[in-house]
């Protein structure tokens, strides 16, 4: 087909798509498109069409979006001639179309910077674009939008370069181009006769190269440039203020002084700041202060201003606080964006705060005067933030009646939670006492007002008082007794009550050094109960108070009993507040004295034992009896969990009958509801608690407790029982009675949950199971990196690998990443012996894959009940895995490839490319080792493999030309044992891969 007849059929279906025809003629046109956009064909094709002033803007601006497609992705397809040829008739399509559309013009300097940096042979673009274009005032615009993006080009992530050739163009049409540029566009601002928007051009390429990083302070310092941005800001034109913001906070970005800056530079950088800068900072914020937009509430004009005024501060923080007088201005205009009332802008000024706070408290005492200064400014912050932190009217009416919506609700809620962090910094400068103040005189004047003041009032600064807790000594006693004794005054509001009671949770290590107030918030917290709204605060403090104030509380454990029972039946808390309350109690009961401790213990857990025991033996639960039985196993386990007993004999007897109970308990549980998913995981839960916190009260019974588990995921194939055996191997050390015992254990564990995993996984596709996918390898990963020889030497384990292998298809990251994880504990230690046996010789054995790496077979009799075996901590199974790798690697690497290049999430690719990597390594020398072969140069098993599987790829998707230029590489960096160079090219290879291929599935 010649070219004039694929021109007329692109100009064709365009119209197609544009005229409005029918929807399958619009699908048909834009699926032709698609294909012509990927031929050969389009090329010349699109060339052709710019050329062609008669045709429409439209099919103009799609033949220069295809060109430029066409060079990022298909670069590869031009020789230096052809490319040469149609940098040429690019530039000539430019500077026809010099007068517009700026789309098109847009389109073709793109076209013509992604040719700048791939092209090679085009020595000088900065100097051949001048030349081309700087001697038409018309055609300026296009040298500026041209040399606008060119540096953004070098950092489309679609173009992939060797790295070498990368930097080396980068140098040439950046780094060694920037004072040129400068002095271009300083030029360009001189120049009477350009059209109207190319000093806004000119902001622009200033503010592109700036980002890029290649110009530096001192290239702009003293020139019109600095001037015409601080200009630009007041332009009533959002795009160019918004350029304006972009410049500006880029030359302030250039004076922060860094490390490696020598005297003389960081001189200059200060001289710049304080002559230049910061007089203009101060037109600034003169200039916010009096802008109507900013009056008007437009968040972008405020987000603008707060961003440089921000960049500013973060940049001088040190020099802020060295010279705080010649920084005032900026301070005080700092301090004004606070106080504006859009929350989201100033939420970006926050770190700034952090960071003088930080150089304040490092570079001042408390007698400097810049010390004082700034706790003055850091004092009036408080004000400010408490101003915030204020709920609007409108909170307490609905949505709709006007109020806020449920997403403003928690958007307003986050906002308070981070500008907390600030008040922290607050009290770090100001001191705590003088901070406290703040909040106290605040509540105060809403407690004296007549007539009362809202809520919201007195809540604000008592939400500023918790945010400031962290910074607050234990031993302050000038401030928090008055705080705490004015608690009594409140007015009777929930939300006040609420917040109150969480200031008594954040202050109990407080309340510890001052046991005067144990019983007043003891009764504040208590009488919270009563009230839904305030019950979760008040679960939340009690558990605060009873772990700090436990001694001083251990002696009402009975009455404080009775209230959790009275208060647990009365259903006024959700299960959270339950747990959080129970959590309480085990600390208030691991403080009571003998002879009543064992007392405490059994008043709280014999009766959860005895409804959990009734509960269970009936043949069926209801839907609230599921959740019942659910909340109290996690009452008990929650409970046991933040108990602690030493040395205390009868407790101790008690808690081994209670567990043993409890184990009871479980065992039913697991016989009758173990497919329960919702049981299930509250009983793993609570059996972790035993194994993790109990371990010697369980050791008699742990051959009991893994058997269940066992019988259990055989029975149910719950990932639940996988999650809680890998808790087991965790802690195994602590169940065996040493440490051959244990590991015979783990192994026995493990190889008989594999046996009914793997049944599983041949019968369900993984992507089918994916959450038993993730906990099987996630427990297989735990168990191998704890006993890799035991684990490895399983006669099951070959199975295991082949279920590895396949189990790579899974479509779930956290599934697919388990996999991955895997795969790097088998292969990474294998690597790594390997080299050493390598560098030491002989000072390292390897193990024979035989028994004797092995664990032994289980006894059908009784699995776990079997010869104990030792073996040697300093062996690793290095032969074993090899003859894995050998038997098992190509359809590994096939599976991975694929991976990395299809279906593997983004976030997978790098762990996903350092496994092939140490694949390739184990293959590579594994063999000779093995065989005591040191100094064997490394085998090309892994070209082998690479070459087969991509043979398997037709050249349409991964041309031949790369597929070469792969293999060329990876044989190179296997010869010379460079993996993690090996990581890098199959990670670039396969990003290439997949956006070349985006379209093509």
């Amino acid at each position: 087909m010649s070219n004039q007849e694929i021109v007329r059929q692109v100009v064709n279906a365009l119209n197609v798509l544009y005229q409005g025809a029918s929807l399958t003629e619009v699908a048909q046109a834009n699926s032709w498109l698609e294909l012509y956009q990927k031929s050969a064909e389009a090329w010349t094709a699109s060339d052709t069409i710019l050329g062609s002033a008669e045709l429409g803007i439209e099919v103009r601006q799609f033949a220069a979006q295809t060109l430029r497609n066409k060079i990022i992705n298909n670069f590869s397809d031009l020789d230096e001639p052809g490319a040469l040829q149609l940098r040429d008739s690019v530039v000539t399509h430019l500077r026809n179309a010099r007068s517009g559309p700026q789309p098109l013009i847009t389109h073709l300097c793109l076209s013509l910077a992604d040719l700048a940096v791939q092209l090679g042979a085009w020595k000088d673009p900065f100097g051949d674009m001048t030349g081309s274009f700087l001697s038409d005032p018309e055609s300026v615009s296009c040298l500026l939008e041209f040399l606008a993006v060119l540096p953004e080009e070098f950092e489309n992530d679609r173009i992939l370069l060797p790295t070498e050739f990368f930097r080396q163009r980068a140098a040439e049409l950046l780094t060694q181009r920037a004072g040129d540029l400068i002095r271009l566009l300083v030029q360009c601002l001189q120049q009477p006769d350009l059209k109207a928007d190319a000093h806004t051009k000119v902001l622009v390429c200033f503010k592109s190269w700036l980002r890029s990083g290649e110009i530096t302070l001192t290239m702009v310092q003293n020139t019109s440039l600095i001037e015409l941005a601080f200009a630009a800001l007041k332009a009533e034109d959002d795009s160019v203020f918004e350029t304006a913001v972009d410049a500006i906070c880029g030359i302030l970005g250039e004076t922060r002084i860094d490390r490696d800056d020598d005297p003389e530079d960081a001189r200059l950088k200060s001289v710049t700041v304080e002559q230049q800068l910061v007089p203009q900072l101060s037109a600034v914020a003169a200039q916010m202060r009096i802008d109507p937009l900013v009056a008007e509430g437009n968040e972008e004009r405020i987000r603008g201003y707060c961003r440089v005024l921000t960049e500013a501060g973060e940049a001088w923080a040190q020099r802020i606080v060295l010279n705080i007088a010649a920084f005032e201005t900026t301070v005080s205009a700092l301090v004004d964006c606070m106080r504006l009332d859009s929350l989201e802008v100033i939420g970006m000024m926050f770190e700034f705060w952090a960071v003088l706070a930080d150089n304040t408290m490092e570079s001042t005492v408390p007698c400097d005067p810049a010390r004082r200064a700034l706790a003055a400014v850091y004092e009036t912050l408080i004000d400010v933030i408490t101003r915030h932190l204020r709920y609007p009217d409108s909170f307490d009416t609905s949505d709709a009646q006007g109020g806020m919506t449920a997403k403003e609700r928690d958007d307003f809620r986050e906002f308070r939670h981070n500008i907390g962090d600030v008040l922290k910094d607050c009290v770090r400068v100001v001191g705590q006492t003088k901070a406290l103040a703040h909040p106290y005189n605040a509540m105060l004047a809403g407690i004296n007002s007549t007539p009362q003041l809202p809520w919201q009032e007195i809540e604000a600064p008592l939400f500023a008082l918790r945010a400031m807790g962290a910074e607050v000594s234990a031993q302050e006693n000038v401030m928090m007794p008055k705080i705490m004794d004015m608690f009594s005054q409140f007015p009777a509001h929930p939300r006040l009550r609420y917040a109150a009671t969480l200031v008594i949770g954040r202050y109990t290590e407080w309340t510890q050094e001052h046991p005067e107030y144990v019983q007043f918030q003891l009764n504040y917290i208590a009488e919270g109960f009563k009230v839904r709204d305030v019950a979760a605060a008040s679960a939340q403090s009690l558990k605060y108070l009873c772990q700090d104030c436990s001694k001083y509380l251990a002696t009402h454990w009975d009455s404080m009993l009775k209230f959790y029972n009275e208060v647990v039946a009365s259903g006024t808390l959700d299960d959270g507040d339950v747990i959080e309350f129970s959590q309480a109690l085990a600390h208030l009961v691991s403080a009571v004295p003998e002879p009543d401790t064992h007392l405490a213990i059994e008043a709280f857990c014999l009766p959860v034992g005895q409804e959990l025991g009734v509960l269970l033996q009936r043949s069926e639960l209801s839907s609230s009896e599921k959740q019942k039985t659910i909340l109290l196993f996690e009452r008990l386990g929650v409970f046991l969990r933040f108990l602690h007993i030493e040395d205390n004999e009868p407790a101790e007897i008690l808690l081994s009958r209670i567990i043993n109970e409890s184990w009871s308990l479980v065992s039913t549980a697991l016989q009758r509801y173990a497919a329960d998913p919702l049981i299930a995981e509250s009983v793993a839960k609570f059996v972790r608690v035993l194994v993790e916190y109990y371990p010697n009260i369980l050791r008699p019974i742990v051959v009991q407790v893994i058997e269940a588990v066992v019988s259990s995921f055989k029975r149910t194939g719950q990932g639940t029982y996988l999650w809680l055996a890998r808790r087991i191997i965790n802690v195994h050390q602590s169940l065996g009675v040493d440490e051959s015992a244990s590991l015979q254990l783990v192994t026995t564990m493990v190889e008989q949950l594999s046996e009914a995993a793997l049944a599983l996984f041949r019968a369900t596709p993984f992507s089918d199971i994916p959450e038993t996918t993730e906990d099987y390898f996630n427990l297989i990963e735990r168990a191998v990196e704890t006993a890799p020889s035991y684990i490895i030497g399983m006669p099951s384990f070959p199975y295991i690998v082949q279920a590895a292998v396949a189990a790579l298809e899974v479509n779930h990251y956290h599934a697919q990443m388990s996999v991955i994880y895997f795969w790097t504990q088998i292969l990474s230690p294998t690597k790594r012996h390997i080299r050493l046996m390598r560098e030491n010789r002989s000072a390292l054995q390897v193990t024979p894959a035989s028994p004797a790496g092995r664990a032994p077979p289980a006894s059908p009799a009784s699995p776990l009940r079997q010869r104990r075996r030792s073996v040697r901590p300093d062996t690793y199974p290095v032969e074993h895995v090899v003859e894995l790798c050998s038997k098992h690697g190509f359809d590994l690497t096939v599976k991975l490839m694929h991976g990395l290049m299809r279906n593997f999430d983004h976030e997978a690719v790098s762990a996903a490319a350092d496994t092939l990597a140490s694949l390739a390594a184990v293959i590579s020398d594994g063999p000779a080792v093995a065989k005591a072969q040191y100094d064997s140069p490394p085998l090309a098993t892994m070209c082998e493999w690479e070459q087969a599987m991509l043979s398997q790829i037709p050249e349409a998707n991964f041309p031949a030309a790369d597929k070469q230029a792969f293999m060329s590489e990876l044989a190179e960096y296997i010869q010379a044992r460079q993996w993690p160079k090996i990581k890098a090219l199959v990670s670039d290879t396969a990003a290439v891969f997949r956006r070349r291929n985006a379209t093509k599935n």
